[in-house]
């Protein structure tokens, strides 16, 4: 079939964080599709002319180039959870389907998320800090999990992969999720996020790992934060924008969470002068957990099979919702 593909910059104008686009990408696209015309913008402006006649798109088709696309019928977003910026309304409200690359690093943030509930567990917000004091005080006990509880509030890639982990050290997990209706293999007991007022009482960690969609923006707020055990545990490793981050401020200074493991934060970058940098059971990473991941070589793979299934009339893997940006 004629098939034309066009590799637009990731996000418009704001640069990224990594590279998204590999220079050998058209030739891979071409071996998949012998006479496919594939093209590499570095400034979405170029692409006026040719995103008439394309009928597929890698990147950020923004809102000045979508209606000049006469064809275009599928895109894949670079990202998951890309938000509002991405999805915006005429994007939304048009036939075309966008895939992205979400579950690619599910290794990458459970562990991450591990490593927040171990450094907890083994109590080294309490331990490491007094290096620099030269304290040898052994006055803090270890935290047993095969008595505990992890509720994880979105069990999709990450999550799921999570659970698995988390039951290797004898927990007991929840898993709360508006889409998975079949709990995963490590998964105890699976419900849907209007639950959670009951059942967040049960858990010693709440571990957020949902993306940023209209339904999540501020979902963990006060409310939520007063419904957790008194002296349990918060781990967000999804998006900043999903907690009322003065609602968790003022559930830690009152101490009725014992900790807080966070990852992601709103705003990001988290201002100097913010108290959580100052709080010792506040374990602070700055937006990384997927650093080192093998991003690129992933998101290729799904992209090339997405070509592979586009061209030959299968159904695409990772459709998003468009309208819940995920």
């Amino acid at each position: 079939m004629a098939f034309k593909m066009l590799l637009l910059p990731p996000f418009g104008d704001r640069p990224p964080p990594e590279p998204f686009i590999s220079d050998d990408w058209p030739e891979k696209i071409q071996a998949i599709v012998p006479g496919a015309v594939v093209k590499i913008f570095e400034d979405w402006r170029d692409a006026k002319a040719d995103i008439v006649d394309a009928d597929a798109a890698y990147g950020m088709v923004t809102p000045e180039l979508l209606p000049l696309a006469k064809k275009l019928k599928w895109i894949m977003a670079p990202g998951a959870g890309l938000g509002p910026e991405y999805y915006y309304d005429a994007l939304n409200q048009s036939d075309i389907v966008v895939t992205n690359p979400r579950a690619i690093q599910a290794d990458h943030l459970s562990a991450h998320a591990m490593a927040f509930l171990l450094a907890f567990a083994r109590r080294f917000d309490k331990y490491l800090p007094r290096k620099a004091e030269r304290s040898w005080r052994q006055d803090e006990r270890m935290i047993g999990l095969d008595d505990k509880t992890v509720l994880i509030v979105g069990v999709g890639g990450a999550g799921a992969e999570l659970a698995k982990i988390c039951k290797a050290f004898g927990m007991r997990t929840l898993g709360a999720d508006p889409r998975v209706t079949e709990a995963p293999e490590h998964v105890d007991a699976l419900f849907t996020p209007d639950h959670l007022p009951r059942r967040l009482g049960e858990a010693d960690f709440v571990i957020l790992t949902v993306p940023e969609t209209p339904e999540t923006q501020g979902f963990f707020d006060a409310a939520k934060f007063g419904a957790m055990k008194q002296g349990a545990y918060f781990i967000n490793i999804g998006r900043g924008r999903t907690v009322v981050t003065g609602d968790l401020l003022a559930a830690l200074q009152s101490g009725h969470l014992a900790g807080a493991g966070l990852d992601v934060m709103s705003p990001e970058p988290l201002p100097a002068d913010h108290p959580f940098w100052d709080m010792e059971n506040v374990l602070i990473t700055p937006h990384i957990a997927v650093l080192g991941a093998p991003n690129q070589q992933r998101r290729e793979d799904l992209l090339l099979e997405n070509v592979r299934r586009f061209t030959q009339g299968e159904p695409l893997l990772n459709i998003v919702d468009k309208k819940s940006w995920f």
